[in-house]
């Protein structure tokens, strides 16, 4: 087994981290403000992804999300064992997670480096491969949302100061990357193991469009929103068919109720709401996992993980 083998296997599934992450999302959504905190998620989110059409390709859905992660996870995580990001470890996680096929990954390996977020350069362990480095380009993207995630973590335990980490000088960002894909194995599953859930991961900016369906809520009317098909596909780079068929299934599966045609109107459902703060949850939950585990902070952390 060569040494990015030994890698994924070590991250694979953890049952203590698991059981962790799974708690951790039920505290979360027991917590007074995770309300306020989820509502402001989802406006950090449109902040991010709308009118920003490359941001929007490169984390189209959750197999490109993952695969973003786990090459900054490995580039920052490497050692003398682990040289970093190739495409067979790549390949490994989405199939691990069942979230794509390595065609699949490979190509889209092809289209992040074609965008400039990628590059490849020389194992110099085996010079008959390449391994697979974030430009700055990726790794802005990635401190966008991961900002979004520590400051609704900010709103939930403001004592602990998680978003002021993120601008530190102390390298806490590589450190972060580096211990970020323990926890990848987990909670992907946890996310997506519901249909609905899934439904949103695994569709073109579906992550995205959610969020703007629930940062449209206002204070008059929690249940309305408008999100005409025509003027956001334009903003999310997606087209007005992809997302008419998703707010169909999303209808299909009780989630939301067209009122008007092209997205006029649309009544949020009780179950949307469900899947929303489910998906924040589990976000904000892998987050804190990798701060305290990347500070070696291990007041939160399973007893397990800390030996």
């Amino acid at each position: 087994m060569d040494g990015s083998a030994v890698q994924i296997s070590s991250c694979g599934r953890n049952e203590a981290r698991s059981l962790w992450l799974r708690q951790r999302v039920a505290i979360l959504r027991n917590n007074p403000n995770f309300c306020q905190a989820s509502f402001e998620y989802a406006h950090g989110i449109v902040g991010v992804f709308e009118g920003q059409y490359m941001a929007n390709k490169v984390m189209a859905n959750a197999a490109r999300q993952v695969i973003c992660m786990a090459i900054a996870a490995m580039h920052y995580g490497r050692d003398e064992v682990h040289h970093g990001a190739s495409i067979s470890n790549l390949q490994h996680v989405t199939t691990e997670l069942g979230l794509c096929s390595k065609s699949t990954t490979a190509a889209t390996v092809n289209l992040l480096e074609n965008i400039g977020h990628v590059t490849r350069v020389k194992d110099e362990a085996d010079h008959r491969s390449h391994l697979i480095e974030p430009t700055g380009q990726l790794v802005s993207v990635l401190h966008d949302i991961i900002a979004v995630c520590l400051s609704a973590a900010d709103r939930l335990f403001p004592l602990r100061r998680y978003r002021a980490l993120l601008d530190s000088s102390s390298g806490f960002l590589e450190r972060y990357f580096a211990t970020s894909l323990h926890s990848l194995f987990d909670i992907e599953p946890l996310i997506i193991e519901d249909r609905r859930s899934r439904l949103f991961a695994t569709s073109d900016s579906g992550e995205m469009l959610l969020c703007k369906l629930m940062a449209g809520r206002t204070e008059r009317d929690q249940n309305v929103v408008s999100l005409p098909f025509d003027e956001i596909g334009h903003l999310y780079g997606v087209s007005r068919t992809h997302i008419r068929r998703l707010m169909k299934k999303a209808e299909t599966e009780g989630m939301v109720r067209l009122i008007d045609a092209g997205g006029r109107h649309i009544e949020l459902l009780p179950p949307l709401k469900e899947v929303f703060n489910n998906i924040v949850a589990s976000h904000i939950a892998k987050v804190q996992f990798d701060i305290h585990l990347a500070n070696e902070d291990y007041d939160l952390l399973p007893a397990e993980l800390c030996a």
